[in-house]
């Protein structure tokens, strides 16, 4: 009974961690699978989003972005993935597929934060701001993963692809978490009032 008190928080947050995400996962696969189904199968509108929010980064810095919806569809195979192409000054940048919208690492951010607990007033700010958080370190690692590959050699772009700039998401993620469980999501003992001095 002792032990059972003792990693029982510890199990319940693992239990509300594991479920939340399962169930979110499921729900996201779902529609994920709607578009990858259509025929022709198409690119999902947060991944097109996506997207389209790092060609306006990089025009940003100056480059002259073009887009290709869909560009899976000129493929003579059926191709596995669907994906929008980016090109930066006419030359081809990446592939924006559905693993690349930032969704999955969002999931995971949301579910530690309900998880964990918390006021939920600070939650309905921190977890919108997380996912913008996230969001932008994403554009960030897609700019960079464009850059390589424009910039630099095929071989330079893979291995940044695989382990690089991947860590950028995951660093994020864990800056999140840090700022809820050190200093946001803890509740606060409320204060006893100040005992008044017995009149005399």
């Amino acid at each position: 009974m002792r032990l059972w008190q003792s990693f029982k928080p510890t199990i319940l947050f693992l239990a509300k961690f594991f479920g939340l995400y399962l169930v979110l996962s499921v729900a996201y696969g779902f529609f994920i699978r709607d578009y990858d189904t259509n025929q022709p199968p198409q690119v999902d509108p947060i991944t097109r989003y996506v997207a389209v929010h790092c060609a306006g980064f990089s025009s940003g810095l100056g480059y002259e972005v073009t887009i290709v919806n869909d560009d899976h569809l000129r493929q003579k195979n059926r191709p596995e993935r669907t994906y929008d192409s980016l090109w930066l000054n006419d030359q081809y940048a990446l592939s924006v597929e559905e693993g690349c919208n930032g969704i999955n690492i969002m999931i995971i951010f949301l579910s530690f934060v309900i998880a964990f607990g918390g006021h939920p007033m600070r939650m309905l700010w921190f977890i919108p701001a997380g996912m913008l958080f996230i969001h932008g370190a994403n554009i960030g690692r897609l700019f960079l993963l464009s850059y390589l590959n424009v910039s630099w050699s095929a071989e330079a772009y893979h291995f940044f692809h695989k382990y690089g700039f991947t860590a950028v998401l995951y660093l994020a993620i864990l800056i999140l978490w840090y700022l809820w469980v050190m200093h946001l999501g803890k509740r606060r003992p409320l204060k006893k009032p100040t005992e008044q001095a017995p009149a005399k």
